[in-house]
């Protein structure tokens, strides 16, 4: 064989051999910085490739930092971390090669900014419209009002002004997966009876996401 060859034919087979290799599954990247979490083990579960519920471990430093990666697969899918030492939790939404970042404080779980991806950042904005809200409901539960009676009452008001809150969002907001997100979170947790009607407003992927689907199929056992 002609030398002069020889390297042109190494390098085309060099450039077919990578070409065929399998693509590398992009991770989804998950930084914390949360006030008041200190060391602790945080319980991941998220899904994987296969679609099968899958669970892992991390652990914060002292100055409630953390890091960590999930191999998820090529659809926005859940990924929930559970504070063990605070017993709480928080869930992100994230699809391969998303980035995302949650800061806030461990005390004010329900408010943490989560950002990165889509659905992350329409949940943050939706978390701001109604901090205010939030706020007055832990200050109930944490003891403002003595009596039973008048901490039930103002309970219930902030419920209904919250669930009030999120079905103006999900009428503004039917092609977005955050919609489907406040649907699950304050109306079919709570078994309430306009949570069909709700879906029904859905449209385009949020019409056809996988959360979108598993509520329809729950709501036909109420």
């Amino acid at each position: 064989m002609n030398r002069k060859l020889i390297l042109p034919l190494i390098t085309l087979c060099c450039m077919m051999a990578l070409s065929c290799k399998a693509p590398v599954a992009e991770k989804v990247s998950v930084h914390g910085e949360i006030k008041d979490l200190g060391s602790s083990t945080l319980c991941i579960s998220y899904y994987n490739q296969e679609n099968i519920l899958a669970f892992d471990t991390v652990s914060s430093s002292r100055s409630g930092k953390f890091d960590f990666k999930v191999e998820s697969y090529d659809e926005i899918t859940p990924v929930t971390i559970y504070f063990s030492e605070k017993k709480c939790w928080t869930t992100l939404f994230a699809k391969p090669g998303d980035h995302v970042t949650i800061k806030g404080d461990i005390q004010l779980v329900d408010l943490l900014n989560i950002s990165g991806g889509k659905v992350n950042d329409d949940l943050s904005r939706y978390k701001k419209q109604i901090k205010r809200l939030y706020l007055n409901r832990l200050a109930i539960i944490e003891g403002q009002f003595t009596s039973s009676d008048e901490k039930d009452e103002h309970l219930a008001e902030i419920n209904l002004l919250l669930k009030r809150v999120a079905k103006d969002y999900i009428k503004d907001n039917p092609s977005s997966i955050a919609s489907v997100v406040l649907i699950q979170d304050f109306f079919y947790q709570d078994y309430d009876p306009s949570t069909k009607a709700l879906l029904d407003l859905l449209q385009g992927e949020a019409k056809d996401f996988h959360l979108t689907t598993r509520i329809r199929e729950g709501i036909q056992s109420w």
